[in-house]
């Protein structure tokens, strides 16, 4: 028996050393705090603020401006003195979209007066009868319509039908696009000029 209390005496002392040394470690930090603490507080100068925080008023010095209430919806609103930037869709502004819908709207101008002029021009040859012994037509066949002046004609209207085609799947795809950044309809009018 005498082995197991020395053991445990051992074990004793060892746990009374931990004690005094957290003792002493937690003693020293609290003494820094002290210590910090004093420091802080003589910073202060004495008899500014009373004993519920409030600044007395005994120095003299004319009392701060109040602050006014402000309710919760005047927050949530921009005030009526803010004048803001340009409003902007999905980066682009109101001239910007115009501008993109314009520049479809010209190009698609451009090309219905192409077709039309093949058109007319074509009509033109038709009726005039100016095809001459140069009509073009498969043998035995009474077809007369394509002669080699019309062919030109005829291509610039398919080339035109498709890049017609073409184009108003871009102004689709760009409607759909403004759909979706939630542009407004005014944004979308193309300006037109009104000369004669």
């Amino acid at each position: 028996m005498g082995l197991m209390q020395r053991r445990d005496s051992g074990r004793e002392a060892r746990r009374d050393t931990r004690r005094i040394r957290v003792a002493l470690v937690s003693g020293g930090l609290f003494s820094v705090v002290l210590v910090w603490g004093a420091a802080g507080w003589a910073a202060d100068p004495p008899g500014d603020f009373s004993v519920t925080g409030e600044a007395s008023e005994s120095d003299g010095s004319p009392s701060p401006v109040p602050v006014p209430e402000v309710r919760l919806e005047s927050l949530l609103k921009l005030p009526s003195s803010w004048k803001g930037g340009e409003e902007k869709r999905q980066g682009l502004s109101a001239g910007q979209w115009r501008a993109r819908f314009s520049e479809l709207a010209e190009e698609r101008l451009a090309v219905e007066q192409e077709v039309d002029e093949a058109r007319d021009e074509l009509d033109g040859m038709v009726e005039g009868g100016t095809g001459g012994p140069w009509q073009m037509a498969a043998p035995g066949s009474n077809n007369t319509e394509v002669t080699p002046m019309s062919f030109k004609h005829r291509e610039l209207i398919r080339g035109g039908k498709e890049r017609l085609t073409n184009i108003r799947r871009r102004e689709r795809s760009l409607h759909i696009e403004a759909d979706i950044a939630g542009v407004p309809s005014t944004w979308r009018v193309v300006p037109t000029d009104s000369a004669p």
